[in-house]
């Protein structure tokens, strides 16, 4: 499994409550003991250039991955210019916000450890990753691979930070919080698990994310489809209520065997809005039709999750009679 250091906007009606978990008990979860260390607190600890550069080489995979280490001449000179960014008054404050928002993992922990119990369920070979956070003064988000999982969890403190990432567009950011996290480990992991459809068309790469989406929802089954798909309440009313709306539109633009990577993205990719299909349809709603075809398959097909996974996205779509009524 590769890995990958994850800008979220790569990733991509309102799920239940608490009490009301969908699909809780499809998938056996096996048990699963993820403990998150808390790399930032050690750091932001030191004293001198000394104990910084204790804590790099005690943490050489870290500051490879997160710091670049790799790319200065020495420890020294790294530790030197870490231990200027933590005694940062702007960095200071990152590094309290973030300490405040994340003073508990406890909910993320078990979000996890149910999801991972339920992979190793599927996947027996599936390790439980080294879950790591920081504060990097917002040099870098996120990095999963199969055994590792690495948050700057100064990316994540939500609207209520001081500081805030410069590069990350306001439709984007509103996804960078503490509600998010989670569902954005698991949607990456989930995706690594889809086989690919064969050929490049946009309907077929709208059903890759719908695998990704049905396998997401099934290990978070407590997660609300809003926050699976990083969508605001509203977006996902609006895009509910106008489902055959924007599925009609698709139709009669014939842009779904369309191979161009202009017109996949304008389906897919990160944007405000589709402007195509309306002024107010959100961006990547592609990406949710392609859930709603997946789940319009599986309701017809009685087939498990690993065998969904593998089965070519063209039979998926000929075979699910996807075809959404007007509300």
């Amino acid at each position: 499994m590769r890995s990958v250091i994850i800008m979220i906007l790569s990733l991509l009606f309102i799920g239940c409550g608490d009490d009301q978990c969908q699909y809780a008990d499809d998938i056996a979860t096996q048990p699963v003991d993820i403990e998150i260390n808390r790399l930032e607190k050690r750091l932001f600890a030191a004293q001198s250039v000394d104990e910084v550069v204790s804590f790099l080489r005690d943490n050489q995979s870290f500051a490879d991955i997160f710091l670049d280490a790799q790319q200065y001449p020495s420890d020294t000179i790294l530790g030197k210019k870490i231990f200027s960014l933590i005694k940062n008054p702007g960095i200071d404050t990152l590094y309290q916000e973030a300490t405040a928002k994340y003073e508990s993992m406890q909910t993320i922990e078990e979000e996890l450890e149910v999801a991972f119990g339920k992979l190793k369920t599927l996947y027996p070979q599936t390790q439980t990753p080294r879950f790591e956070t920081i504060v990097s003064g917002l040099y870098k988000d996120i990095y999963i691979t199969d055994t590792s999982i690495l948050v700057g969890l100064d990316f994540f403190i939500g609207d209520d930070a001081t500081y805030k990432p410069q590069q990350i567009p306001y439709y984007i950011l509103s996804r960078y919080d503490k509600e998010h996290l989670s569902s954005v480990i698991v949607k990456y992991m989930a995706g690594q698990l889809v086989v690919p459809g064969r050929k490049p068309t946009l309907v077929s790469e709208m059903i890759d994310f719908g695998k990704t989406y049905y396998l997401t929802q099934r290990l978070l089954p407590c997660t609300p489809d809003s926050i699976l798909l990083g969508y605001t309440p509203q977006d996902m009313q609006l895009i509910n209520e106008n489902e055959a709306v924007i599925w009609a539109t698709l139709l009669e633009n014939e842009v779904l065997y369309e191979t161009s990577h202009i017109t996949k993205r304008k389906f897919l990719g990160e944007r405000p809005n589709i402007y195509e299909i309306n002024q107010k349809c959100p961006g990547r709603v592609g990406a949710w039709v392609g859930w709603q075809i997946v789940n319009s398959y599986m309701d017809k097909n009685s087939i498990d999750l690993k065998t969904l996974l593998e089965t070519e996205n063209e039979q998926i779509f000929m075979q699910s009679g996807y075809k959404p009524q007007s509300r």
